[in-house]
């Protein structure tokens, strides 16, 4: 995608090292030590830290052991970046990528979550947790690198120890499980945004929605000029969206589906609402009316 290029375009343009210079951010495992036994289930969240900068774009690949470590689920719905030019998900064995991007940026002293990831333990052994092709953005206007430093984790998969399923892998598993899942997800705002970097500049939607229980499992879009969607007319979507009425005259409904399939939906109204005269319901009218008068005049003619 546009972003992703533009992304790796300030990849290669800007400087990352500079010797003796003090790290300003730094993306880490969080555990970063953590263990589980065979079959079970373990969490781990990917959290960055800024430092003294303000951040508004990352983007990396979480590099884990095929053969001791399967991906279950991963959320990104409590993650600090708001829209995701590519969204965290296990692209090949062994390998999570992600990019994304928080258009007002993220400044804290404290660290912002990224997204989360659920692993089931396949085999005993240590399983080694790494960062690669990383970069932090700046919120400078420019899209300056920060200086980063990345973390490590390590997985220590025992041998099982109970006949039951442990209590922490127990709360994963309900989570994971959809069927215990009855409420909608959060409500939240889509967003129309425009940026020369994204779409050759056309208007896009940008959304993301929260749901606690089972998680958001995808997005649909449609565009109307009818109040009310179309059941047949909706399309699967990823933030960012492009907007196929670049005149902004439409109503933009959004759907959010978690895993349990539970919706919810969030309208737009128009931003430059069409005229009444701009309506096909309007000549329609005016054509019966047409019609009625001049057919009436040709019975009274006739008569």
């Amino acid at each position: 995608m546009i972003m992703i290029k533009f992304l790796i375009l300030v990849l290669l343009t800007v400087t990352f090292f500079i010797p003796g210079a003090i790290f300003a951010s730094e993306m880490v495992f969080v555990p970063s030590n953590g263990a589980v036994a065979k079959g079970e289930l373990i969490k781990i969240n990917i959290y960055v830290m800024p430092g003294d900068d303000r951040i508004n774009a990352t983007q990396g690949k979480i590099i884990f052991p095929k053969d001791l470590l399967a991906v279950a689920n991963v959320s990104y719905g409590n993650s600090i970046l708001s829209f995701w030019p590519e969204t965290p998900a296990q692209k090949e064995q062994g390998v999570i990528a992600f990019a994304g991007v928080s258009p007002g940026g993220y400044a804290s002293s404290d660290r912002g979550l990224l997204f989360s990831v659920i692993f089931r333990a396949l085999q005993e052994g240590n399983a080694t947790l790494a960062i690669q092709d990383a970069l932090v953005l700046k919120d400078d206007g420019a899209g300056s690198a920060t200086q980063l430093r990345l973390g490590s984790g390590t997985i220590s998969i025992t041998k099982p120890i109970a006949k039951e399923e442990s209590p922490k892998s127990f709360a994963l598993s309900e989570e994971l499980n959809a069927t215990n899942d009855h409420e909608l997800p959060e409500s939240f705002m889509p967003l129309i945004g425009k940026d020369s970097n994204i779409f050759a500049g056309k208007y896009f939607l940008v959304f993301v929605a929260t749901d606690k229980q089972s998680g958001i499992d995808h997005y649909e879009v449609q565009e109307s000029k009818r109040r009310s969607p179309d059941d047949s007319k909706w399309v699967r979507a990823e933030s960012p969206y492009e907007l196929a009425d670049q005149t902004l005259s439409s109503f933009i409904f959004v759907k959010a589906l978690d895993k349990a399939q539970n919706v919810r939906l969030e309208t737009l109204l128009p931003f430059y609402p069409q005229k009444f005269y701009q309506s096909v319901a309007f000549w329609v009218i005016i054509v019966l009316i047409l019609l009625a008068f001049f057919f009436l005049r040709w019975k009274s003619k006739k008569y």
